[in-house]
Formats: C-alpha cells, sequence, structure tokens
C-alpha cells in the first residue's frame, strides 16, 4: 500500500490520493479515473471525506476557547472555568425630586413603587428608567424629598414558574434577550402562597449549603439565561408546587448613556397602598446615566475567562485587580493599576485604580462607591483599595490638507471629511488613546495623506490640552501637569487658556499666557481686543518638566457650564506621550482640519 499524505485536506488533494491509491490496487490498474463512471465513485469518496475532516476540524476547533467561533461554546468552556460572561448592562442615573402633596395630609411616608420611576427621550428614542426596589423618603410639611434615588433604563419583566415534582428534568428559562442579569430579583413563595421570600443570586458555592437560599445564573443558546435552583446541598432545595417569581429588566445597553434630562411617570403610594389624589413633582438634580454595555462579545469573553480564572476570586496581584474591576463594571474603556508605595510620597497598603469609562471622561462619585464596595468582597486584608480620576491628555491637531484638484472632483468639504474619518478609524485601531498611550506624528502626517488619493500633502501641528475643575469661591494652588516638555522658543506664548473669573475681577473674563518662566494674568480690551495684563506672576511654567503652578487664585466661574477650564500648551516634540494616570485622548472633535485645492 502506498503512503497516504493524510494531512492534505483540500477536495483535489483528497481525490488525487485517492487515485494513487486505487491505481496501486490490481482490480484498478487500467482503470481510466478521468473518463468512467468510476470517476463518479471516486468524486463521492472525496466530498465524503472533505466533509468529515470539516466537520471534524471545526468540531476540534469548538473546544477550544481560543479557536472557537460560536458563542454556545464560547460561553460554555468560560463556564468550566468558573466565568460566567457580563450580560448587558442597563445605564445608572441617580435623580433626586421633590414631591408636594396638593392637599394637606396624614402620610408620614411615601413610596417610588418598583419598576417604575422616569422617562426621557434621548436621541429621539424613549427610553424608561425605573427603581429595582421601593425606593422610600419620609413625609414632611406635606412634601417627600427623594435624594439620589438609582434609577435604571430598561423594561421591567416577570416570569413566573412552578415546580413540578413529575418532571424529571425540569428548566426555567427567561425567554428574553437582552436581560441585565444584575438586576434579576427572585422571590420564593412557599407551598404556592402569599408569603414570599427574597432568593439570592450566587457567582460560587463557597458558602452555600443545604439551608442557603440562593439560585444559580447560566448563559444558554441565544444569549438567553437559566435560572438553577439548589438541590438541598448547595442551595434550598424548593417543595413541590413551590411557585417562584423572577424579575428583571431588559435593556438597550448603552444606547442612553449621558442622559441628564427626565421626566417622572413613576407610581407613588403610601405604606398602605394608596395613591395621593393629587401632587406635584420637581425634580431637582440629575447625575447623568451612565455605565450602558451590551452583552459581552465573544473577543471580550476569550479575553477575560481565562484572567478572570487566574485571580482565583482575589484580588492580589494588578491583573486581578483589572479582571475583577472590568467584571463589576463592564463599561470600562482603559483601566490601570498601582501600588500606593509608588506614589510621592508613599501610601502603603493602598491600591490605586484609574479608570476611564466608555462614553464619558470620569466615573460618578456614586458609581465609584459602588465598584469600591464590589471589590471589597476580592481584596485581602489590611490592602485599601482607591480609585482616582484619570488624568487625561489631549492632543488637538491643527492640519492643512493640500490636494490636487485634478485628479478628483470632490470638493474640500468632501476631502476634509475623509481626512477626518481616516484619522478616526486610525484611532480606533492603533490602540493611541489608553493609559501609557503614545501619539506618533508621523504616523498620523500618513494617515491623513493616505486618506484621499489626490492629498498631495499635509501640514500637522500639535497642541497638548488638559482640562481641571477649579475650587469655585475658595483660594488654592492649581497644578497641572503635562508630562510632556513645552517649547519655550516659538514666537508665540506657549501657554493658553479659556476664559474665567477671579474675585479682583468679577465682571469680565482672564485669561492666562506665559512669559519667561512665569504665568500672567491678563484680560481683552472691550474695544480694541488688546491684552491688559492684570498680573505678571500668579504662577510658574516649568517648560522642561511639562508643569503649572498657578498660586492663591480665587476662580468664581469657570469657562463651561461645569466651570471647568482649559489650559493649552504647544509641546517641545510633536511626539505625545501619556505614563501612568494619564490617559491620552486625540480630541478630533476640537482638531481643525481644513482642505486647499492646488
Amino acid at each position: 500500500m502506498p503512503y497516504t499524505q493524510v494531512a492534505n485536506l483540500d477536495f483535489e488533494d483528497i481525490k488525487v490520493a485517492l487515485k494513487e491509491y486505487l491505481r496501486a490496487q490490481s482490480d484498478f490498474t487500467d482503470y481510466d479515473f478521468e473518463g468512467s463512471a468510476l470517476a463518479t465513485l471516486v468524486d463521492t469518496l472525496a466530498y465524503n471525506t472533505y466533509y468529515t475532516a470539516f466537520n471534524t476540524n471545526m468540531v476540534v476547533n469548538e473546544l477550544f476557547i481560543d479557536s472557537a467561533t460560536l458563542r454556545d461554546n464560547v460561553v460554555a468552556i468560560a463556564k468550566q472555568l468558573g466565568y460566567r460572561p457580563k450580560s448587558a448592562t442597563s445605564p445608572t442615573a441617580y435623580v433626586s425630586f421633590t414631591v408636594n402633596y396638593t392637599n394637606p395630609t396624614s402620610d408620614t411616608e411615601l413610596l417610588l413603587k418598583k419598576g417604575t420611576g422616569f422617562i426621557t427621550n434621548y436621541d429621539n428614542n424613549i427610553y424608561n428608567y425605573v427603581v429595582l426596589d421601593d425606593f422610600k423618603s419620609q413625609v414632611a410639611n406635606d412634601t417627600a424629598i427623594f435624594t439620589n434615588v438609582p434609577v435604571k433604563e430598561g423594561t421591567s419583566l416577570t416570569n413566573t414558574f412552578t415546580i413540578d415534582g413529575s418532571q424529571k428534568s425540569q428548566r426555567f428559562v427567561l425567554d428574553n434577550q437582552n436581560i441585565d442579569t444584575n438586576t434579576i430579583r427572585v422571590k420564593v413563595f412557599p407551598g404556592g402562597g402569599s408569603f414570599s421570600e427574597p432568593y439570592l443570586i450566587a457567582d460560587n458555592i463557597l458558602g452555600v449549603d443545604g439551608n442557603s437560599k440562593v439560585f444559580f445564573l447560566d448563559e444558554i443558546e441565544d444569549e438567553r439565561y437559566e435560572i438553577l435552583v439548589g438541590d438541598g446541598v448547595l442551595g434550598k432545595k424548593l417543595d413541590d408546587g413551590t411557585r417562584f417569581e423572577v424579575s428583571y429588566l431588559t435593556t438597550s445597553g448603552s444606547e442612553s448613556n449621558g442622559v441628564r434630562t427626565f421626566i417622572f411617570s413613576g407610581v407613588l403610594e403610601n405604606p398602605d397602598g394608596v395613591t395621593p389624589n393629587a401632587y406635584t413633582t420637581t425634580i431637582n438634580s440629575t447625575v447623568a446615566s451612565s455605565g450602558g454595555e451590551e452583552i459581552e462579545s465573544i473577543d471580550k469573553i476569550k479575553y477575560t475567562a481565562p484572567k478572570s480564572y487566574g485571580t482565583q476570586e482575589r484580588a492580589v496581584t494588578a491583573q486581578d485587580y483589572e479582571a475583577i474591576v472590568r467584571r463589576v463594571y463592564p463599561a470600562t474603556s482603559d483601566i490601570i493599576i498601582f501600588g500606593g508605595e509608588d506614589q510621592d510620597p508613599p501610601e502603603y497598603g493602598k491600591v490605586f485604580i484609574s479608570l476611564k469609562p466608555k462614553d464619558a471622561t470620569y466615573l460618578t462619585s456614586l458609581t465609584k462607591q459602588e465598584i469600591i464596595k464590589e471589590l471589597k468582597n476580592y481584596v485581602v486584608a489590611s490592602v485599601e483599595p482607591k480609585l482616582v480620576d484619570p488624568s487625561v491628555l489631549y492632543v488637538e491637531l491643527t492640519s492643512k490638507v493640500y490636494y490636487d484638484g485634478s485628479v478628483t472632483d470632490q470638493s474640500t468639504s468632501q476631502i476634509r471629511d475623509k481626512v477626518i474619518g481616516s484619522v478616526q478609524s486610525y484611532l480606533e485601531t492603533s490602540g493611541t488613546e489608553k493609559f501609557n498611550g503614545k501619539f506618533r506624528h508621523s504616523k498620523a502626517v500618513a494617515v491623513i495623506d493616505d486618506a484621499d488619493r489626490s492629498i498631495n500633502s499635509n501640514i500637522s501641528d500639535v497642541t497638548m490640552r488638559k482640562d481641571f475643575y477649579p475650587s469655585l469661591n475658595s483660594t488654592f494652588f492649581y497644578e497641572v501637569c503635562f508630562q510632556n516638555q513645552f517649547d519655550k522658543d516659538c514666537d508665540e506664548p506657549t501657554l493658553s487658556s479659556t476664559g474665567f473669573r477671579v474675585t479682583e475681577y468679577p465682571n469680565f473674563d482672564v485669561y492666562l499666557e506665559d512669559s519667561d518662566g512665569k504665568i500672567i494674568l491678563y484680560r481683552l480690551d472691550t474695544a480694541t481686543g488688546e491684552k491688559v495684563v492684570l498680573d505678571k506672576d500668579i504662577g510658574d511654567i516649568d517648560y522642561v518638566k511639562g508643569e503649572l503652578k498657578m498660586y492663591n487664585l480665587t476662580i468664581i466661574k469657570g469657562s463651561f457650564f461645569d466651570n471647568r477650564i482649559s489650559v493649552r500648551v504647544k509641546p517641545k516634540s510633536n511626539d505625545i506621550k501619556a505614563m501612568r494616570e494619564v490617559y491620552l485622548d486625540v480630541d478630533v472633535a476640537n482638531s481643525s482640519f481644513t482642505a486647499y485645492k492646488e
């Protein structure tokens, strides 16, 4: 028998191997394999072998998390590693509002009923924001004040199941997709009566015994979820006929991140279940919604599951913290962790976590509290995790693009739009925008040149920007670090800023610029537009270290609605780098791109 190349799995290779084998047999020596009916049989055998090899290869690939392509298989393998992929996550907002009774009332307490809350119109879509549980407020002087009510986006749904002992393998499947599993609430009604007991979700079996009132959750096919009840060994076993209700939210994920405006649509009741006859509601303040995220992708599961397994449900190394934080807060764009011993001065016993959320610059204080609360379930004793805001270093481009009008019929605005699109696509794939990120000027210039075949060249200048939030009406010392050297040899001032107001000059905007290592304060003459210097020394600028220090400033108003102030500097090098807690962000929206026809 001749040697067969079993590694050749292409159809033609298999067909050739079969022919060689048959020709080696005495019974088929004289057959014409191309023109006879036997050729059809050879083709059939080759097809059968090819399909078998293909299917076997696919099956084997689906056995390993790195090579699996089907979500159901990736989820099943992750389950073996003790990792449950993150579900879709509802954005969370915090709303403070006041309820005023129109008529005098004897109510002492008012409830905002679970599953109700607020509606909002965002990007021409209507979204519901609801509370997961009844939220209480005391009534005083016919007024109830609700403060920082956490509301989540989604539609509230409930599934009811009954334990049927006659079924050998009863399953409890939640048939809706886009469920936020963090919102699942389970109530068990023993004997099917009216009395209910809350059951909690268990992420692992630690501390779980036969009397624990818990349930387990698995993702199954088609991005749905299955409730697993206790068996008397792991979790309390439910008796035959026991009814239980599973309530949850289905969410639109990240679509409504950033909502600030809400309209009250909730249901209010006193403890007796009576709704006030007449009342008015006034929304006092809101914290914009954030944290919304789609269901965890296949690629992200492949990345996170092995790292989560490596943590072994404890946070010790920086990699442990990263894996756990990404699990706790899925809407994480990038994260960096460093020990307190690296601080100046050192802060031993602390772990600092700087997190850049998606679709936002900073986490809200309430979101930080929730993340820290979850982290404390994993940290080792005596170690204190601390969330710090990232220091965002913005890179702005001023680009003049020159193109040949004879080789294209596109307008200057179309060329400009192409350039902006190319730069944005490059930033999405290059890994520039991140902690420890690096902006390479030459690569950006090349991306602009390659945006369209008509572009001949471009001149692109780089500016660094940082935003800081002043402590209003307080005399304060401000230090702004760019981590990159400044250009002090340019013809114009290295430093510039947006306008703001200080106690000494409350009636007009003042600005910052530098002169010979000092930071000066000036205003613009309303008649001539010329600069009028108000103070020649309000701080120092270190061109080598890339630092600004401003002393004894009492700022009463910032530049924007949130009172932040932007400061811009010219870098010595057009290549910009960020280190440690500094997050590099190329701000395309505030960059300038202008096309010129040659």
